[in-house]
């Protein structure tokens, strides 16, 4: 749009022009008024001025009248078109919302399914006393995940906690066990002992846990084995977590759009790595892709030290 121009200055211009027309029988000598050019101006002045004034006038009054119809017009049509995008908006937001619980409970479900499969095949009194303690788990695990999401749907934000990171990457590395399993995946992890972030424990256990899943996908599509590692260390006064896999790597046409949701490339939801970087980003953090090339795709955390 060009700039808008304000009528100011020609109102003025035109009101001086008026004022200058309207004095010429006090400025010039009444001889010249009487013949020449003088004379039309007089008559001009005196009987052409007043009804084009006139006739401005009422255009003047029409074009506003108008204008104002216009704008009320305009402003019912963006009421009408506000009402029915705040209608359009909240069905999505159902709907994300629906994918999103579906998305956080999917790994728990996934690893009961496999729990209760060896559990039918496992006789050993002590090896099923264990799979039915990691059955259990796994359902208060989908039941801590719905109740974040509750949590957060009522705005409430959780505690500034001073999380243990090495202890939190070894609860991943718990929770992915059957995953793990499953895929032939070894996972490797470096922390730290004594490295400790700020943040909501469950929010900062649920990213990097969706990663590190999304990860395994990737390496399960491609076969059997792999590696996965998850890489923590301070730099730059932040705590840094790399987590990288030698799977596939990203189709180049999918990385501008890896974290938007139900983005994905492989038939999932898209909301596993748009649900890590909103959690990061809760907690003054953030998560970025950071480059899938020489066989190697890799994720960053960043997050507030303790």
């Amino acid at each position: 749009m060009g700039r808008k121009r304000s009528s100011t200055p020609l109102i003025v211009i035109g009101f001086f022009v008026g004022l200058l027309l309207a004095s010429l029988d006090h400025i010039l000598p009444a001889a010249r008024l009487q013949e020449g050019v003088g004379r039309w101006v007089v008559v001009l002045v005196d009987w052409v001025a007043p009804p084009l004034a006139g006739v401005l006038l009422s255009g003047a009054l029409l074009y506003a009248q108008r204008a104002r119809k216009l704008h009320e017009a305009e402003r019912a049509a963006a009421q009408v078109l506000a009402e029915r995008l705040a209608g359009t908006e909240r069905r999505q937001a159902i709907w994300v919302i629906a994918a999103a619980v579906a998305h956080d409970v999917k790994n728990p479900l996934h690893n009961l399914s496999l729990l209760v499969e060896e559990l039918s095949e496992e006789t050993d009194p002590t090896a099923r006393d264990e799979l039915i303690r990691r059955i259990r788990e796994n359902v208060t695990r989908a039941s801590d995940r719905l109740s974040e999401l509750s949590r957060a749907g009522k705005g409430q934000e959780g505690a500034d906690q001073i999380i243990d990171l090495a202890g939190a990457l070894e609860m991943v590395r718990e929770r992915l066990t059957p995953t793990l399993q499953e895929t032939a995946t070894v996972l490797h992890i470096e922390c730290p002992r004594g490295l400790s972030v700020r943040g909501d424990e469950h929010a900062v256990r649920s990213a990097v846990e969706n990663v590190a899943a999304n990860a395994l996908e990737a390496l399960q599509a491609r076969g059997p084995g792999g590696k996965l590692s998850l890489r923590a260390a301070r730099k730059d006064g932040t705590v840094e977590l790399v987590i990288q896999d030698d799977g596939p790597g990203v189709p180049e046409q999918l990385q501008p759009r890896l974290f938007t949701p139900f983005a994905s490339g492989d038939g999932g939801t898209g909301l596993g790595l748009a649900i890590a970087r909103a959690l990061a980003r809760a907690g003054g953090g953030d998560l970025v892709f950071a480059g899938s090339a020489g066989g190697r795709t890799t994720f960053r955390f960043t997050f507030q030290p303790a």
